[in-house]
């Protein structure tokens, strides 16, 4: 289980309504919403990890304090939601490194994972890898074969190693709907009938070799009373659509499987990494 913990004006769907220029003059709902993602994950004995902007963290630091306090993992979204093929390197670098510092100075422990921005790392990009693990991260779970808004990337559906380095690349699982990949979470997961991932999930989940699934959500998504941008019915669709069905469908999901912190549920693939004992099958051909 995994959420990305970022206000819903950080959406790139809404850049041009909420632009980055007067973010620091909107309303911080990620509070009040990832409180309640922490109750339903107490209510439901789950733990996780939570991918937190150091914008948010900065903002909100007693809330992250909070996230460890009940046993959950804290890993890095970046430092204010920069997509990260928009980045050079030396930018990238300096974004990852001060969004670890901020997480880091905030809970006292080491923060071990990243998440780019809207899963932006790609093979025009793939240095980023490098940086990552030259920064200190020990894993990334930063790429997703689903999207609504691109092609398709063809990556490993099983983590693996993507760079030079040790360090180990964790793709957000998909599942086949209407002949065609889509995340399992966000927003096809808020949008498609919770029918569809229950038995796509069920059958991955107990099908021979089976591999631990990646689920991502968004405080905003439990958010219904955020405000409404003036927005095309597309983009209307995909950010606002069954905001108020949500947390219900997000329930369901938390009681029908099991989850777990990501740097638990892969211990033995970021060890195997961290102790140099990298097996030919995960690196990338």
């Amino acid at each position: 289980m995994s959420v990305d913990v970022e206000e819903y004006y950080h959406a790139h769907s809404l850049e041009q309504q909420f632009p980055r220029d007067i973010w620091n003059s909107l309303e911080g709902r990620a509070e009040r919403s990832t409180n309640r993602l922490l109750d339903m994950f107490d209510e439901f004995k789950i733990k996780s990890t939570f991918f937190v902007l150091g914008t948010v963290a900065e903002r909100f630091p007693s809330l992250i304090r909070e996230m460890v306090q009940r046993g959950h993992e804290v890993a890095s979204h970046g430092l204010d939601h920069h997509r990260a093929y928009d980045q050079e390197p030396k930018v990238f670098h300096a974004d990852i490194s001060t969004a670890k510092s901020i997480l880091e100075d905030t809970i006292g422990i080491e923060v071990m994972g990243y998440r780019a921005a809207s899963f932006s790392i790609g093979p025009a990009n793939w240095w980023a890898y490098d940086v990552l693990e030259e920064v200190g991260y020990k894993y990334s779970s930063s790429l997703c074969n689903g999207r609504f808004d691109r092609s398709d990337i063809a990556i490993p559906a099983s983590p693996f190693i993507p760079a030079r380095g040790n360090l180990v690349e964790i793709p957000v699982t998909t599942v086949p709907v209407f002949n065609r990949q889509f995340p399992t979470g966000g927003g096809s997961f808020r949008l498609l009938p919770y029918s569809i991932f229950k038995n796509s999930l069920g059958k991955a989940v107990n099908s021979k070799g089976a591999k631990p699934l990646i689920f991502y959500c968004h405080p905003w998504e439990i958010d219904p009373s955020q405000p409404v941008a003036k927005v095309n019915l597309k983009t209307r669709w995909r950010h606002y659509g069954n905001l108020g069905r949500m947390e219900k469908k997000l329930a369901r999901a938390l009681s029908d499987f099991s989850w777990g912190r990501m740097k638990d549920v892969f211990e033995d693939v970021i060890n195997v990494t961290s102790n140099n004992a990298v097996s030919d099958r995960m690196r990338e051909k």
